[in-house]
Parts: C-alpha cells; structure tokens; sequence
C-alpha cells in the first residue's frame, strides 16, 4: 500500500510539473536551418529556421527566444551583432526590429515596420559599425543607434540601395550601376552631398583592414581610393558573411575565406552557415543536420570538433497545416495543397509526445517512391494501431508503421486516380481520410475521373464507394474534398472547399447513402452568400457546424436525417443594448478551422483575423486573440487541435506552431481523490495566477470554503476545470491558510473534497 501511494503521489507531482498557467502561450520554432551564426563573446547567437537562440560556451547551456518569452515578433529574417552596444540586432521579415541586450531584454523599434510609405521598404543589407546599425533599403540608408535604442537619420539616396560600408569617416553606398560616398562630417540629409566615388556596379560591399571590396555576379574586385578596380577573385557564392577581419563566401558544396584583402582559400565542405570567431580563433558551423559545431582550420585542413555538436529540440518544420492530438501526442503534417495553387510544403509527419519532444519522420521520400512527396494536408491513426497512420495530400496516399514508411498508393497501386489526364503522379489528390472506429480507412479523391469516395479496408481490400453528387459537370469529382469527420451516430462528414460546388455531404456507410447539402438557407429564409466551405465539426451537443469564408453556420441535430432541404442557423447574438437586434455570430469572418473544447466551447481559426473563443451558448465571445493583442504567431489559424486533459489549445498558423494553456479542459465521468487536485499547491506569497481545480465532472459545481466553512467563492466548472483568483466574494485576497475545495455534479451529488494551502 505504501508503494502505491508513493508512486501515485510521484505520477501526480510529475502531472502538477507539466501543467501551464491558466492563460499561458508557448511557440514551438524549428530551429533546423542554421542560416546566421553570430558570435557574441561567450555567447553564440544562432538563426535556425527564422527562429533564435543562444548557446553558451562556457556552461555550454542553450537558450531560446520567441514571441512568447520576450521577441515582439516571429519569422526573422537577419541578426547582425554589435560589439560596441553589446546588442544583437534582429530584422524580421515584415521589417519590425528587436534589440536583443546581453542581459536578455528587448526593446522593439516599430517605427519602420509601422510607417506607411510609397518607397520600397526591403532591407537588402544589415552593417554594423561602432554602436550603429546602418540598414541598406530600397530607397537609401537608415542609421540606428543600438545602445539608445532609436533611429537616428535616414537617408534619401533615391535608388535601390543594395549594401554599404563605413571607411575612414566616410560611408560608402552600393546603388545601381554605381558607388555613392558620404562624408559624416557633413550633413548627409541632404543628398547633394553624396558624391558618385566609382562606376563598379556591386552587389555587396565590404572593408578589410581599411582595404575596400565589392562583389559583382560573385567575383570579388579590390576598389582603391580613386575609385577605380581590379578583379581579385571569382568565388560564385550563394551566401556571404563577414566577422572581423574574415569574410566568408558560402556555397552548397564548398566555401571560401578571404583574408588580409588579397589572401583568398578554398575548403570542400557542405554547411548551411559559417562565421568566424576572433575571440577564440575559431569558425562556427552549422551542418545540414542542423547542428551548431567548432571548427579549426590550420595549415588549409579542417577539423570539426566532435564534443560540440549543439541541437536545439522542435519540430524540423514549420508548417503546420494539418493538426491532431490523441493519447497525450501531437501529430501534424505540414499542409499546403490548395486549389489556388501548389505551396511545395515538404511531406512530412512532425510528433510531439508529453515532454515536449520531437520527432520527424517520412520527410525523404522522393528518391523511394519516384516522384514528389510534397504538400501533406491530411492524416489519420490507426484505431487498432496507434503507431499505424496514414498521410495524404497532393501526391496521394502514405503508409507508416512505427515512424517507418511503408507504402505509397496511386493510380497504378490501387482505386486513387490522378488528377490530370496523362496519370500524373504528381497529382493525386488525397486531401480527406478517416479511419472508422474498425480501423478501416474512408479516403476522398478529388478531381478524380470515376472516383471520389474509397474505402481502404483493415484487411487490406479497396472498395469504392463513388456517387456522382459527387462529380462536378460529369466530368471530375469535386476539386477539393477534405475535411473528413466521423460524428456520434457514425455519420461521415466532409466538405468541398472549393469555388464550383461550395458545400458539405454526410454519409452514412451501412446504407451507403449520401446527403449532398449545397444550397444554405437560414432560419430568417435568407440564403447565405457562402463561396468556400472550409471545415465540419461536431459540437458537444450533436449539432454539426460548418466554417464558411462568410461565418459558421449549424445544423441542428434535429435536422440531421434523410433530407438535405434544412434551414441552417445562422446564430444571432443579442446586441443587449436596448435595440432588441442582434448580430450573426462572426459574420463575414472567414473560418478556416474549428474545434470544441472539453466545456463545449468553439474555437474557430481565421483566415485573417486570429482566433475566437465563443462560448457553450454561442452567445458571448470570449477570446479574440490576434498578433497584435496576444502571443499568437500569425492571424490565419490553418488548424486547431485541444488536449482535453489539460486544456491546452494548439494553433497550426502560417508562421508556426503555438499553444495556450485554457481555463477548460475534459471532463471526467466521476470525481475521485485520485482525479481531482489543485494546483499550484501551496500557493507561494508572490504567486499571482489563477489557482486551477482539475479532474471535475462537466459543469460541475464548486464551492470553496474556509477550514471553519465560511464561503470565500463559488462557480461551475468549465469541462473538468474551475479556477479561482485567489480572493473572496467581495474580491479581496484570502488570508493564509488550508482552504477546502467542495465539489458536486450537475445533477447535485456530492463529489470529493480537496484542499488548497495559500501561503501569503
């Protein structure tokens, strides 16, 4: 008995480890394509997949950065490092600015990512020199100040401004067809004063040891004082880096470093980035494993040191297109098929288990299978087999088994067809599946010539279950099924997110009948102008929802039968302003995604506009979390899937992966001293979160008391959650103490009774 105690009260306290905050975000980058390594003394800052971190070289610890710890922004696209400020410069792609101290604060220039202007805003170049950041754009030079933190003069060069150089006092300018040079000590706001110094059209410039060089189509050139040239070199590299006296041409298989001007070498090796380190003579590396390492280069040889190989755990990818959680683990593919066009998203399947970890598997299969593997929307598990599952998308239908492929089916290995005439295996579009709780495998085959619903037997046998509702002008199956669900009664739903036919169908498999719903109507009479049906869920209540670009919509569970002449409803919220209107739920709001959480609450993922948090009733919104009044990474919420145990919602958006940790999560059928606790307990004096009560039954109720049974709060729990603020019913802080937490069911039976201590 006191064996099992103890091991239960370990596998609680290990539970109480991994819950978040109520109200918590978290992202979770790829950091797998080293691009920019930025030494920094100790420190060594990485750009991986436009994601940060920081290894130190020291205590050899690594460190993360993202929007939900402390950058304003996501998706980097350059960091430079200056010595001077002792601060790491960070550019994103849309031109928001992050500086980045050694102490680990942020300050965030907005000011060129916000202002609106006719001029090209692209940042071509990224030079530092004293404590100044001079960034070349589109129409001339802007001068940054990085230890004040602010833009200190812009400069109207009038032209594309591809890099620039600071030299003796004198700043040089690479313009088209041309080198521009200004001198600090006269008022370069004034364009008159800069002066045309040589006709060499460069791509880049660059100084060593007070020698200027430029780069044309990648050969080098030395430009002397009076402006003329010479060819030094012809490397022909793809990226180029510069640290010290050392500037580095990187090319896929090989790389050169040209030193002391004139002095050029030539080393055979495949890296994704280099940078040298003059603190410690020594060159940071970033493999095509996505490791950072050491390497030493003497007398022309290489040597990579073998005890640093820094890899940060994430995903590989950040796509995240298609979501879904079962059995603690989160399963994703990167999506990217869409019927405006190919996204050439790599095939992919991306896990992440209970501790955060990663793995990524089935991302190398063109060479096996013959032909592209790119674009994956959709996948489903085994309900037999966990570790069996099934992907697809453009190029049709994979097999796995415990992380290893097994099998590709198309048109020359089953009933898939190809979506082009000539049988193009490029193009067979497999963008719905789901397995039927017998572990067979329901498939849609869009733009299909014959086919369009299939069925993949457990047994291995295929069987089409084609109706020519399904058949657009007689000609192909539907442009672009998706979306597959099987609902309470074994229904299976799934829509056509296409322009030609927008609708939804529901089929029901032991009468193999099919319900094709094409025209919405809703309770006013009024036909809804619907041009694209993304998505179909069921809500804890049996009523289907549908996402259309124009809002969602429901149908009732008492309409869900025979006839698809229905009346959807379009649900009105009361305005409660005196009017007696109301308003559409989310009119006009394109809804890409949707899920419910465990307290019957709707998410609902955007195509522009973030996400929303409506309640059970459908008639209060909640949540509406966007990039800029939130942690989420982008506001097109491309999927959306819930851990029921702890509440915590995963949104798949453009720019990434994300989490935040809700105030509900599934309920349990009965309470029990095992399933019910709080959490944190004790409650430390500078705690200032929620205190969250798990393990309840739906909706139940919840009282808390004090150890002599004065009431201090009460509520309902959302799913198996309830938290409380820490105060009491007039809304000041308890005292310290043991509180009694009294729970019963809905239907008014007692349930168990757990205890908070506060410590103020």
């Amino acid at each position: 008995m006191k064996k099992t105690n103890i091991i239960f009260i370990i596998c609680l306290m290990q539970n109480l480890l991994g819950m978040a905050q109520i109200g918590a975000w978290k992202a979770y980058p790829a950091y797998y394509n080293i691009t920019e390594i930025q030494p920094a003394g100790k420190i060594i800052y990485v750009l991986a997949s436009n994601g940060l971190y920081a290894y130190n070289s020291n205590d050899h610890s690594i460190q993360t950065f993202d929007k939900s710890t402390v950058l304003s922004d996501v998706d980097i696209a350059h960091i430079a490092y200056n010595k001077s400020a002792k601060c790491l410069f960070i550019l994103y792609k849309n031109y928001n600015i992050d500086l980045l101290s050694s102490n680990g604060t942020v300050k965030n220039l907005s000011d060129y990512y916000s202002k609106v202007m006719t001029d090209d805003k692209t940042v071509n170049f990224i030079t530092i020199d004293n404590i100044y950041a001079y960034l070349s754009t589109g129409f001339g030079i802007i001068k940054i100040n990085m230890r004040d933190g602010e833009i200190n003069e812009t400069y109207y060069l009038k032209e594309k401004t591809k890099s620039c150089t600071i030299l003796n006092n004198q700043i040089f300018a690479a313009v088209n067809n041309k080198i521009l040079k200004g001198d600090t000590s006269k008022n370069l706001l004034d364009y008159k004063n800069w002066t045309t110094f040589s006709t060499l059209n460069v791509d880049q410039l660059f100084q060593i040891n007070s020698q200027l060089i430029g780069s044309v189509n990648g050969s080098l050139y030395s430009i002397h004082s009076d402006g003329t040239y010479q060819k030094i070199y012809e490397p022909l590299y793809t990226q180029v880096s510069q640290q010290d006296d050392k500037i580095i041409f990187l090319r896929p298989d090989h790389f050169y470093v040209l030193q002391n001007s004139n002095e050029i070498s030539e080393y055979d090796a495949k890296y994704s980035s280099i940078a040298y380190d003059s603190n410690i003579n020594k060159y940071w590396i970033g493999n095509i494993q996505g490791q950072l390492q050491q390497m030493v280069i003497s007398n022309n040889e290489l040597s990579v040191d073998k005890n640093v190989n820094i890899k940060v755990e994430g995903p590989k990818y950040n796509n995240f297109g298609f979501l879904k959680f079962d059995k603690e683990t989160l399963y994703s593919c990167g999506g990217g098929y869409e019927v405006l066009g190919d996204q050439y998203l790599p095939g992919n399947i991306q896990t992440m288990n209970a501790e955060d970890q990663w793995s990524t598997y089935g991302d190398s299969l063109q060479a096996i299978v013959g032909h592209d593997y790119l674009d994956n929307v959709t996948l489903d598990l085994d309900p037999n087999n966990k570790k069996h599952l099934f992907t697809g998308g453009r190029t049709g239908l994979y097999e796995f088994n415990d992380g290893q492929f097994i099998k590709n089916y198309s048109f020359n290995n089953s009933l898939l067809q190809s979506a082009l005439p000539t049988n193009n295996p490029n193009y067979v579009l497999v963008k719905g599946m789901k397995f039927d709780n017998q572990g067979n495998l329901w498939i849609l085959n869009s733009q299909a010539k014959s086919q369009s619903l299939l069925e993949l037997t457990k047994n291995g046998e295929w069987i089409s279950h084609h109706k020519p509702e399904l058949m657009y002008n007689n000609q192909r199956s539907l442009g672009a099924m998706q979306g597959m669900m099987f609902d309470s009664r074994n229904l299976l739903w799934f829509v056509n997110d296409h322009w030609d036919i927008p609708s939804f169908y529901c089929y029901q498999p032991t009468s193999d009948q099919l319900n094709a719903y094409t025209t919405f109507i809703n309770e006013d009479g009024k036909i809804v102008p619907v041009t694209y049906v993304h998505c179909v869920m069921e809500d804890l209540d049996h009523n289907i929802w549908i996402g259309t670009d124009v809002g969602p919509l429901v149908l009732n569970d008492s309409q869900i039968g025979n006839s698809t002449d229905v009346e959807f409803d379009q649900i009105k919220v009361p305005r409660n302003d005196g009017t007696n209107l109301a308003d559409y739920l989310l009119n006009g709001v394109d809804i890409i995604s949707m899920a419910v959480d465990g307290a019957g609450r709707k998410w609902f993922g955007t195509k522009s506009n973030g996400a929303y948090l409506i309640s059970q009733d459908n008639l209060q919104q909640i949540h509406h979390f966007t990039v800029d009044n939130s942690k989420l990474l982008s506001n097109t919420v491309q999927s959306i899937a819930i851990d029921d145990k702890n509440g915590k919602v995963f949104f798949g958006t453009s720019k990434g992966l994300c989490s935040y940790s809700s105030d509900a999560s599934g309920a349990n059928d009965e309470m029990t001293k095992d399933n019910v606790y709080a959490y944190p307990n004790p409650v430390e004096p500078n705690y200032s979160g929620l205190i969250t009560v798990i393990g309840l039954t739906f909706n139940a109720d919840v009282k808390i008391v004090t150890s002599n049974g004065i009431l201090v709060a009460q509520g309902k729990s959302h799913g198996g959650t309830f938290t409380w603020d820490g105060s009491d019913l007039k809304g000041n802080r308890v005292a310290s103490g043991v509180y009694m937490v009294q729970t019963a069911t809905s239907e008014g039976k007692s349930g168990i009774v757990c205890k908070i201590a506060i410590v103020r």
